[in-house]
């Protein structure tokens, strides 16, 4: 089965996944588009660069089928010495078969039960070699039915749900007791200051071989607005079929040209890989372990003050673009309804929130206190 991704290169956004045509989604996952390549990135001269140990990110299994072909399975390795939440899930794919007696409506249910995400939409269009598909709302897909499936029922969520679930705990429980794959996982970390994880701060770990898997770093790429950096620069390191990490600076990305905020993210897929349902519980220490230079993870993520901040700052943004896309029409409606602001806020105002929004509603005032765990 093939796996699907929509995190684009510019900035790794945490967009909605709208489930589509199965041949497009291909089309779009494999294709890694690397601009301003006329930039090269330079070795940083930072001289405050620790020596990273060479220890294993990854224990190999081989498997012998009964046809005789070997292949071998990577085991993750976590950091246990670093705090289970220094990180948070911010995707999640995984296949299962149901247990007997239980059918599609089940995962329906256990979906809602343990995610909070309830399906919205059934199609008739498919994703990814699956016959049918629906929609988790904007918070990503549930797949089934193909000759070639075996029975199998693929859950797909987005950075965008992945924020609004509570009990990883719970789901991760469930998972295991289902022996279900996950197909893809997706772990995070903020640095709103960008003190310790920054451009620069990546470059010169990995030009000190902090980033070294089996022998040596992964392959660098970069992508965004690196000539003059208003727009956010990301890095890529290692390719997408073994395990890739991006660093971009997610401030910028939210509209912000000063922003400091930026963001390591590390993408795990599930071919060849065993990747075990007790990530989604110790994601921190999963994160951390993934290479040698990521043991700076020393401190507890708190989500809520992610979705807070996040939301603060596309609030600014939303606000900046009404004013100058709307403020000369107020100006107008207030003069004509005797400066009254009410009656001018009631004939503009529209129900629900601006898509952008939407990853950080839990953010926004009167969203309501949330545990601040990952």
């Amino acid at each position: 089965m093939s796996e699907h991704s929509s995190k684009e290169i510019q900035g790794a956004a945490d967009r909605p996944l709208h489930p589509q045509d199965a041949a497009a989604n291909a089309a779009q996952s494999s294709r890694l588009v690397i601009r301003d390549k006329r930039h090269p990135i330079p070795p940083s001269d930072n001289p405050a660069i620790p020596a990273f140990p060479d220890r294993a990110t990854e224990h190999m299994e081989l498997v012998t089928y009964r046809s005789g072909r070997l292949d071998y399975r990577l085991h993750p390795l976590p950091d246990e010495t670093v705090p289970p939440q220094a990180a948070h899930v911010d995707w999640l794919g995984f296949t299962l078969v149901p247990p007997p007696g239980k059918a599609l409506e089940w995962v329906f249910q256990e979906m809602e039960r343990l995610t909070t995400l309830a399906v919205t939409e059934i199609r008739t269009t498919g994703w990814n070699g699956y016959m049918q598909s629906a929609r988790l709302g904007e918070f990503g897909i549930v797949a089934w039915g193909g000759r070639h499936q075996r029975n199998t029922i693929h859950v797909e969520i987005n950075g965008t749900g992945c924020a609004r679930i509570q009990d990883w705990r719970g789901l991760a429980a469930w998972g295991n007791a289902l022996e279900s794959k996950i197909s893809r996982i997706d772990l995070a970390r903020d640095d709103f200051e960008g003190r310790v994880c920054n451009i620069e701060q990546i470059l010169a770990w990995y030009h000190a071989n902090g980033f070294n898997c089996g022998g040596r770093n992964g392959k660098l790429k970069h992508a965004g607005d690196w000539t003059d950096g208003t727009d956010g620069r990301t890095l890529y390191i290692g390719t997408r079929a073994h395990k890739l990490l991006r660093c971009y600076e997610k401030g910028k990305q939210l509209g912000h040209p000063d922003s400091p905020w930026c963001r390591v993210e590390l993408e795990l897929r599930g071919k060849n890989r065993v990747i075990p349902w007790e990530t989604l519980d110790v994601p921190g220490q999963y994160l951390a372990g993934a290479y040698p230079c990521l043991a700076f993870l020393s401190a507890v993520q708190s989500k809520i003050k992610m979705c807070q901040k996040a939301a603060a700052m596309s609030v600014e943004v939303m606000t900046d673009n009404a004013s100058r896309l709307s403020g000369k029409a107020i100006n107008v409606l207030m003069r004509l309804h005797d400066e009254n602001a009410a009656t001018v806020v009631e004939k503009l105002r529209r129900d629900g929130i601006p898509k952008r929004l939407v990853p950080y509603s839990t953010g926004l005032p009167g969203a309501g206190d949330q545990d601040a765990d990952a």
